[in-house]
């Protein structure tokens, strides 16, 4: 190469050494701007999934609030089915188009209320078993109207009644091409798809509309699976129509159902691609406009240089010496002029050079320009650390002005992490480019902030690595936006604990350690009563008081012990690492007391309580649902108890409820087969022995065991959701038999009725007695309501309708006297006409004085308070006689009859009516064990 072309080549060479750095510069913030712009795309998708997602929980609220006006208005009784269905039509009438069911269903999966009058039964339909099992919210798969043709998708919810006892369920219907209609989609750009899938697999929605997508099994697909078990993400991906976009996913929170937006890829490229295009584009010109000044200016330079060369060889070889002096006079004059002319042209070339160098300073300053416009801060560092170039978006980050910084090196690696950032700064000197490293950075002012890091080495003309270049993206918004994001997925909002999910993965952890562990799942007692009565505003305020205490208590005793909210006034406490039931049993006693004691909330004094059911893992449970599920019957057995107590998961609890779930399904059976029967039990006047009433008294005539008494099932009955339908049935039968024997002139002075707890809070209680009465034409007063004490404390917002009822005539009767631990407060209380003493009490007046004291006072208690008595249970001759000397008027029991059947009862008043005092003998040999004299009264 000769050293012309050097010359143009060193020229060429130096101007791609000084567009080296800016073009690595520029790349490394376009790669930066790239995964920021792909992330933003990302967010945007999730954050439209979950905005579709809420209109789906919108739907499906509005829903709920139709279902729970209706659950207030229909009838769950058999007999008011044309009401329901005018009702319901009457309903249907002013909703939309897309509610195409509105429907009644009562527990044997009946239709009961039908706006078009079909009857059908759906006892096999999933959304019917889902509330049965206990959802308040049950959505059914698709599927097709009867014949429409055309797809719905049903939601049911349960009818209880005020006692919480499940009566029957409610279902509407939606079209799924209404639902689509529905949901607001047209703001989303152009060329998105959405997709929405029920928690089975099912396509629910389809934007734009696909064919055959509705109610058709989208399980096959790999996606859809990953999306279903994942719940909420974004990524992207591409579809089944081959079409790859910006996916963002979201489920749902009333119903599981997986919304899916599809955004166009161009969301995350078309501006990147733009920024390429412009900075390749300028990159081209700077280098093109560089080499073209460099070749243009090597060429000014190199053609004078020959001519001289060529010239001074000339003068070199003596050509002169051959010439005349004229000639080399000539020659000489020549050559002055040849380099006057190149001395000109060297000065030309000089100012022009200048002009171009100023034009490269342009240049430079305009890529200076770009780089400061960089939304993300470049650095760079030379060996020795030095900062060299430092741009705005680096002084908004740190706080440090260029100014301070160039040339001198700046504290922004935190104490801890300087060896990390210096192998950081070692592996980029070494050659290595690093991308995408989070660490932390110091501000000016001490603040830490999150970083995104990249690093790429900057090379000199001769290879060498001259210094670092790097790219700090801050993360601080969005770190703190995922925070957000986390707090909302894993904490509750109202309170600030942690939710149902946290509580799920931190059980999922402790049942793979070998340490065991203790739940307590907490249930208020009362809280119902606070909304209900006060509002919802003050009971969220009870609730976070509620949580702070439980909180305490949990720091206080343990710092390892954890405090979650399940939702409503359910709390679960973790207690990791402790399964010692003394413990237990210390801590968790005390977070009772604590609740137990008064809260002052919204300037009311509110006294509330709880239950708490215990569990221990993994003794318990192996798995979390049946961990919960076994500490749930722990708490439904405390509830049972009276509440306000502990009680710990035993294996028999298991058994009781599902012996309890088979005993449930054939009571229900039993009733619908009419296998239920009434017995009568004479009560009857000590004095004389006058038969002044009778008590109803239920037996099953079950199919293989025969007949039942009823502590074999009564129980049972009484928390079975027929418990209201058996009660109205025992109230119509008694009144109508009772009615039947005074028609026939038999001596018969009252009929007593037991009512079930249920139906003290019942809101047709009233309703159900005036019916009973009137349809047997049987007068009020000769018709005794009987409930025990314990009930009634447990019901006191029942002393109302009971005093409607005794206003009425209606008498009323305390069963089990004496039994229960406020006596006092319940007589009153309650508009008690007679009280009934206990069978235990009466059964033990011969070998315990104590008992006998008690009859005695009770007796006179009653006396006092002007209320009529009788004693159960009496059996002896011995404990008759002891009676009438307190003065007790009756007494009922073996020793005047057993319970017999209305055709026995009604042959035992027919002796009574038609032998007299004279005909007792024979009477009393009908009975089993005997009896005393009997009059006609």
């Amino acid at each position: 190469m000769s050293k012309f072309q050097s010359i143009r080549s060193q020229l060429l060479g130096l101007v791609a050494a000084a567009a080296l750095p800016f073009l690595v510069l520029l790349c490394v913030g376009l790669w930066n701007q790239s995964r920021t712009q792909q992330a933003q795309a990302l967010q945007r998708a999730l954050g439209e999934a979950r905005v579709i997602a809420a209109q789906v929980d919108d739907h499906f609220g509005n829903l709920e609030n139709l279902m729970i006006g209706l659950r207030r208005a229909v009838s769950t009784d058999a007999r008011d089915v044309e009401a329901n269905d005018a009702l319901l039509r009457r309903a249907k009438s002013e909703l939309p188009d897309y509610i195409s069911d509105l429907i009644v269903i009562n527990l044997d999966g009946d239709i009961i209320g039908n706006p078009v009058g079909r009857r059908f039964n759906v006892k096999d339909r999933d959304y019917f078993q889902k509330v049965l099992a206990g959802e308040t919210l049950a959505v059914g798969q698709p599927v097709l109207t009867r014949g429409g043709g055309r797809l719905i998708f049903p939601v049911a919810s349960p009818i209880r009644d005020d006692a919480g006892a499940l009566r029957g369920v409610v279902l509407v219907g939606t079209l799924l091409e209404g639902f689509q209609g529905a949901l607001r989609v047209s703001e989303l750009p152009g060329g998105t798809t959405v997709r929405i899938i029920s928690d089975k697999g099912i396509g629910i929605a389809s934007f734009p509309h696909v064919p055959n997508w509705l109610a058709r099994d989208r399980n096959g697909s790999h996606l859809v699976a990953h999306q279903l078990k994942a719940k909420e993400g974004a990524e992207i991906v591409t579809w089944g129509d081959g079409a790859t976009r910006v996916t963002g996913y979201s489920t749902a929170h009333r119903a599981p159902w997986l919304v899916t937006v599809g955004l166009p890829i161009e969301l995350a490229s078309t501006a990147m691609a733009q920024k390429l295009q412009l900075g390749a584009a300028f990159c081209a010109i700077a280098i093109a406009i560089g080499s073209l000044i460099a070749w243009m200016l090597s060429g000014r330079i190199i053609r004078p240089l020959r001519r001289l060369e060529r010239d001074a060889a000339i003068l070199a070889g003596g050509n002169l010496g051959h010439r005349t002096p004229i000639e080399s006079a000539d020659e000489v004059g020549k050559l002055s002029h040849a380099f006057n002319q190149m001395a000109s042209a060297l000065e030309a070339r000089q100012n022009e050079l200048l002009e171009r160098a100023n034009e490269a300073r342009e240049a430079k300053d305009m890529l200076d320009a770009v780089i400061d416009a960089s939304p993300v801060a470049i650095v760079y560092s030379d060996l020795d650390r030095k900062i060299m170039l430092w741009n705005r978006a680096a002084e908004q980050i740190y706080g440090y002005m260029e100014a301070e910084v160039i040339g001198r090196t700046v504290p922004m690696v935190p104490p801890e992490a300087k060896v990390a950032g210096d192998a950081l700064y070692y592996r980029a000197l070494k050659g290595e480019v690093i991308r995408g490293v989070e660490v932390q950075r110091l501000r000016k002012n001490g603040d830490r902030i999150d970083v995104c890091l990249s690093a790429a080495p900057l090379f000199g003309t001769d290879g060498s690595v001259r210094g670092v270049a790097f790219v700090h993206e801050d993360m601080t918004a969005r770190k703190q936006a995922e925070e957000q994001l986390r707090q909302f997925a894993h904490f509750d909002q109202l309170t600030g604990l942690a939710n149902r999910r946290s509580m799920e993965e931190r059980l999922a952890g402790l049942l793979h350690g070998d340490a065991a562990s203790t739940i307590a799942l907490l249930d208020l007692d009362g809280f119902k009563d606070v909304n209900d009565t006060l509002g919802h505003s003050t009971g969220d305020r009870l609730l976070i008081e509620v949580a702070r205490r439980l909180e305490t208590v949990a720091r206080t005793r343990t710092p390892e012990a954890l405090v979650f909210r399940l939702g409503g006034d359910e709390f679960v406490a973790i207690l990791p690492g402790c399964g010692d039931p003394l413990v237990v049993c210390d801590i968790v006693g005390e977070m009772l007391a604590r609740l137990a004691d008064p809260f002052d909330v919204a300037e009311h004094v509110l006294h509330i309580g709880a239950s708490a059911g215990l569990a221990v893992a993994p003794l318990h449970g192996a798995t979390v649902d049946e961990l919960l599920s076994n500490a749930d019957l722990a708490l439904y057995q405390a509830k049972k108890e009276g509440g306000r107590v502990y009680r710990f998961f035993a294996p028999t609890l298991r058994a009781q409820a599902q012996s309890r779930r088979g005993l449930d399904a054939e009571l229900r059976r039993a009733f619908a087969n009419g296998e239920f029967e009434l017995y009568y039990q004479p009560q009857v006047r000590i004095s004389d022995g006058a038969v002044t009433g009778a008590e109803a008294l239920l037996r099953w005539k079950h199919r293989k065991r025969g007949l039942l008494a009823p502590a074999v099932f009564v129980d049972a009955l009484a928390d079975n959701p027929i418990a209201p339908e058996v009660g109205r049935w025992i109230l119509r039968e008694a009144c109508a038999q009772a009615a039947k024997w005074r028609a026939k002139g038999l001596c018969l002075g009252r009929i007593g009725v037991n009512l079930f707890p249920i139906q003290l809070r019942h809101p047709s209680l009233i309703d159900d007695v005036g019916r009973a009465l009137r349809d047997s034409n049987l007068a009020p007063e000769l018709l005794e309501l009987e409930i025990t004490e314990n009930i009634a404390l447990n019901h006191e917002d029942a002393a109302k309708p009971l005093r409607i009822l005794r206003e009425q005539g209606v008498k009323i009767a305390f069963d089990d006297f004496g039994t229960g631990y406020a006596s006092l407060s319940c007589l009153t209380m309650f508009p008690v006409s007679r009280i009934k003493i206990d069978r235990g009490f009466v059964g033990r007046i011969a070998n315990s004085a104590q008992d006998a004291a008690i009859i005695r006072s009770l007796i006179t208690m009653a006396k006092s308070l002007d209320l009529e008595v009788i004693a159960e249970g009496v059996e002896t001759v011995a404990q008759a006689a002891f009676l009438h000397n307190e003065r007790c008027e009756e007494a009922q029991g073996f020793l005047y009859g057993k319970p017999l059947s209305a055709e026995e009862f009604g042959a035992y008043l027919s002796v009574v009516r038609v032998a007299g005092p004279a005909a007792l003998d024979d009477a009393a040999a009908m009975l089993p064990l005997g009896g005393v004299q009997a009059a006609a009264g």
